[in-house]
């Protein structure tokens, strides 16, 4: 990843802006900026310098790994005194707030440590430029996902009564960490049964039975970047009306894929599934939006969703997965990782969805 390169369209942003100094305290947004995967530091933007502040912890590493052109500051007792005494040796009385980046105690104790700095609300200036991904990190993202399938191709050999679904959920997890990822990018959702019939299913100690769908959402981090996919198996049979569900979704799904280009609004891709399965009787059991983006965070902006109009561009990587869920009986997910290209898109996930029982 080229950092410094990061920080000068960062700082080129905050210049035409007139935004400095500019804090993140976002983590993610840390190690975007920077490559600092720690647990604990605050970048500063300023006009003539960027600054990285951490505590002793964190001191050799982050000298080890912060780009040329970001300085380390080390914290002197707690952070906001340091960046009291920062602003007060630039003589500066203001600053500004990147969106969500702090919580409320800690907004309350910068005005009670910095009286007299003006606090300025920043936008969102590092997530909407991480919205479109570079090389190197599409890159990831696909190797992430090609491991992904191949756990999924895995698993599948595992799946019968009488295993658990923590028995599968911990299986892909261990899966991945053999495969180099740091581990799985959200809690891994194996919903078996009824339990399909929750999009955010709590996977438990319920054993697999015959004639259950087994609904498997899951993601690993590869190198910092995310994977997510969802597909539904069945064992051993499937009910007539689940399986006519199944063939509403999974034609649904590849319409929205199809039609995944720069240039279209996420509200309008959101529709073209959700009117589809609307049409064919099912609309009042798709609640969910249709998807997300994926990067370093497995859920991103943009938001695919009814009354969300990003236009796609080059470089986004979203999911689009709708589903149908008819309560406590049954429900049916498919998900794929979609990158939007310039000829229109790329489909990075390749686990099958033709309908399978094991």
């Amino acid at each position: 990843m080229n950092y410094r390169t990061r920080i000068k369209k960062i700082q080129k942003h905050l210049s035409e802006k007139k935004q400095f100094p500019y804090l993140v305290a976002s983590l993610v947004n840390i190690k975007y900026c920077t490559g600092f995967e720690g647990s604990y530091g605050y970048l500063l933007f300023f006009e003539d310098e960027t600054v990285f502040i951490s505590d002793s912890r964190y001191e050799e590493y982050a000298l080890m790994v912060l780009p040329k052109n970001v300085h380390f500051m080390l914290q002197q007792k707690d952070f906001f005194k340091t960046l009291k005494a920062l602003l007060k040796h630039k003589n500066i009385n203001k600053i500004f707030l990147e969106e969500h980046s702090i919580t409320l105690s800690q907004y309350r104790m910068f005005k009670e440590e910095c009286k007299g700095v003006t606090i300025n609300y920043g936008g969102d200036i590092i997530n909407e430029l991480r919205i479109v991904k570079d090389e190197d990190e599409i890159e990831n993202i696909k190797k992430a996902t090609q491991i992904t399938d191949k756990c999924f191709y895995h698993i599948l050999t595992l799946i019968k009564p009488g295993v658990s679904e923590w028995d599968i959920a911990i299986e892909i997890e261990y899966f991945y960490k053999k495969h180099g990822c740091l581990g799985t990018s959200f809690d891994t959702i194996v919903a078996s049964g009824a339990g399909s019939s929750m999009p955010h299913y709590k996977t438990g100690t319920k054993k697999i039975r015959s004639g259950e769908p087994v609904l498997i959402d899951m993601g690993c981090i590869y190198k910092g970047y995310c994977s997510d996919i969802t597909r539904t198996v069945f064992v051993k049979s499937i009910p007539e009306s689940i399986s006519t569900i199944y063939y509403v979704v999974k034609e649904a799904q590849q319409k929205a894929v199809d039609a995944v280009k720069a240039g279209l609004t996420t509200n309008k891709l959101d529709s073209i599934a959700r009117d589809f399965i609307a049409a064919k009787g099912y609309g009042a059991l798709f609640g969910h939006s249709l998807g997300h983006g994926v990067g370093l965070d497995v859920h991103e902006i943009p938001a695919v969703k009814q009354n969300g109009s990003v236009a796609l561009k080059k470089g986004m990587v979203i999911t689009v997965e709708p589903g149908i869920y008819v309560p406590k009986k049954a429900g049916v997910r498919i998900e794929d990782m979609v990158l939007v290209t310039s000829s229109g898109h790329e489909v990075l996930t390749k686990s099958t969805k033709e309908l399978i029982i094991l």
